[in-house]
């Protein structure tokens, strides 16, 4: 697992628990990153790190754990750090920025994540923030939550201002404070996921969707085939599974882009592609199975009544669409909670479509609406649904 970051034209790089590197822009992209222990002139610098960053305004290569000096075993809890605007010197002396500082609580630093003033670090047991406060301490740290941590050192995202993170039990946003956040698929998640392939598991955002999501792997897999997004701009949560041809291992914003760029491989080899995120309608020509499925809603809070449902009207809105294209709406029902939903009825919605007459009666109800057709997408908004109690048998 690497982690890497600009400095300036160049790049430093480090791989998890072992060594870090120095890529030179001047010497071409035809030649490789060196260690840092091979550089001209370098003082002391760490040999072994769980991760590398550099800070934003004051410019210095942070290691996040890493060995102290003399040493060449990694401290899991050293936060060590070079001169400001120098990536040779990490002896610290009274002439320059370059220091050390050992968390005082946990046992490991699990990752860390820049964010606007400050950068926070997320231990086995809590967040700490780290600041810039200048000579002579250079940085300040403050543990800011007890309890709440991150499980894996991706899984924390910046978006809209504030910092949201996925911990070995539920989600969290960080705005100043660690807050949880409600996840109505809380449950659908932590009961089938492969917490032995955590480290897998990243974070990432689509800002222009007002969107954060997390790629995690499924009990029965040891790769990422699951993902779950949250809206937080509409607090709406959603799932889903990762088929052949959308396996997701990496994921970026890429805002000089027009586009997000996502990283996957082919299931079953060893074929690698970079993918132009949220751009078109197909899977690279083909036509894609594009579904949206509600959870199961109940004409009363208490359930006590039948429904009967005689009309949908849709509210679609579609894209690059001619006359002939379909989306089919398919209504699946249950009477009792622990049995199997069965399709009570379909309809094809077309563009110039208006309702939906239907016969359907059941005490829970699940909406799907579903595409396989080629060349054009479809929005949904509000549903309205004409439907009436039932009696209780």
């Amino acid at each position: 697992m690497w982690s890497s970051d600009n400095f300036g034209d160049d790049l430093v790089a480090s791989v998890r628990l072992g060594g870090i590197y120095y890529w030179d822009e001047s010497s071409g992209v035809s030649t490789r990153a060196v260690p840092f222990t091979s550089l001209t002139n370098v003082s002391n610098p760490p040999t072994r790190s769980l991760q590398i960053m550099v800070s934003d305004t004051d410019r210095h290569i942070i290691c996040f754990g890493a060995n102290n000096i003399g040493s060449s075993s990694l401290d899991p809890l050293l936060v060590r750090w070079s001169d400001q605007e120098n990536s040779l010197d990490w002896t610290p002396t009274s002439t320059n920025t370059a220091g050390g500082q050992k968390l005082s609580s946990g046992s490991t630093i699990i990752g860390a994540l820049r964010t606007r003033q400050e950068i926070l670090i997320w231990t086995d047991v809590g967040v700490v923030s780290m600041r810039f406060v200048g000579a002579p301490f250079v940085f300040a740290f403050y543990e800011i939550s007890e309890g709440p941590s991150m499980i894996s050192p991706n899984a924390a995202v910046n978006a809209d201002n504030r910092v949201f993170f996925m911990d070995r039990g539920g989600f969290f946003m960080y705005t100043g404070t660690v807050q949880a956040l409600h996840c109505s698929v809380q449950d659908y998640i932590y009961s089938d996921i492969n917490l032995g392939q955590s480290f897998k598991i990243f974070g990432t955002s689509n800002v222009d969707k007002n969107e954060v999501m997390w790629f995690y792997c499924s009990e029965s897999s040891d790769e990422i085939d699951r993902y779950v997004i949250y809206n937080y701009l509409e607090n709406v949560w959603s799932i889903g599974t990762n088929t052949d041809s959308f396996t997701r291992t990496a994921w970026i914003e890429a805002p000089a882009l027009q586009f997000p760029l996502g990283a996957g491989k082919t299931s079953g080899s060893d074929e690698n592609y970079l993918y132009n995120q949220e751009n078109g309608d197909d899977a690279d020509g083909s036509a894609m199975t594009a579904y949206i499925e509600s959870a199961d809603f109940d004409l009363e809070p208490d359930g006590d009544h039948f429904m009967f449902l005689k009309r949908i009207i849709p509210d679609l809105k579609f894209k690059n669409s001619d006359s002939e294209d379909i989306v089919t709406i398919t209504v699946k029902g249950t009477d009792y909670p622990l049995t199997t939903a069965t399709t009570l009825t379909t309809s094809d919605v077309t563009p110039s479509y208006t309702q939906a007459f239907i016969r359907a009666r059941s005490r829970q109800t699940i909406l799907r609406f579903e595409s396989t057709g080629l060349g054009y997408g479809w929005r949904l908004g509000a549903t309205r649904i004409d439907m009436r109690s039932d009696g209780r048998k």
